[in-house]
């Protein structure tokens, strides 16, 4: 009898310490795929086929790589509001991501996201697509606190991130243009405000250090 009390005790520590265990196995898996998906990132067309899931997560990671402290909205949906918060120097943002492969991210979505904004105590707001925004969209956030992420802007981020090399930004899938000023890359981006809104044009890669532009 006493050694079905001890062998009993022995399973049940066992199971004790893989459930402790559970969290951190977890929290690994969770950060080795986070890693991946930013590593395995090669262009435009491999961003636009990762599911709206790993999106989010690719998203946050680029985030968490640029300096950000984010907490992943686990409870959202496919088109859930919030997807991600951040936070950094004491101030927090908010993120949504619209893994859209087709359509273009409307102005719809921009004013419910400033009411997300004045609604919260967060800073700013983060709009990420893997497509692009309309003119009506850019127009309505110019002069607020809301950063709308085009997917040719966010293969951009991803390259400047990555340590694989893989990714390469769009405006350098041909010929690469340099800065005349710093020499550093010139990447394609979309104008936000001003009469050239919704407008294509380079910018150096080094902004905000550098503010060279070029026409298209």
């Amino acid at each position: 009898m006493l050694r079905m009390f001890i062998g009993a005790g022995k399973h049940a520590a066992t199971w004790l310490s893989l459930l402790f265990l559970l969290p951190t196995v977890t929290s690994l898996f969770r950060s080795r795929k986070r890693k991946n998906l930013v590593e395995q990132q090669k262009s435009i067309a491999t961003l636009r086929e990762t599911s709206w899931n790993d999106f989010e997560v690719l998203v946050g990671e680029v985030f968490r790589r640029k300096g950000y402290s984010v907490q992943e909205n686990m409870s959202a949906g496919a088109d859930g509001g919030i997807d991600l918060l951040l936070l950094k120097d004491g101030e927090h943002h908010v993120v949504q991501c619209k893994q859209w492969r087709k359509s273009n991210v409307g102005v719809a979505i921009i004013r419910e996201m400033f009411g997300v904004l004045k609604a919260s105590s967060a800073k700013s707001v983060y709009v990420v697509s893997s497509g692009h925004f309309t003119k009506d969209a850019i127009a309505f956030a110019a002069d607020l606190p809301i950063t709308l992420i085009s997917g040719d802007e966010l293969v951009s981020l991803i390259a400047e991130v990555q340590t694989s090399g893989e990714c390469k930004p769009v405006a350098q899938t041909k010929d690469i243009k340099k800065c005349p000023k710093c020499d550093s890359d010139l990447v394609k981006r979309v104008a936000k405000k001003g009469p050239n809104t919704g407008n294509e044009f380079f910018g150096c890669s080094s902004f905000p250090k550098c503010r060279y532009t070029a026409a298209t």
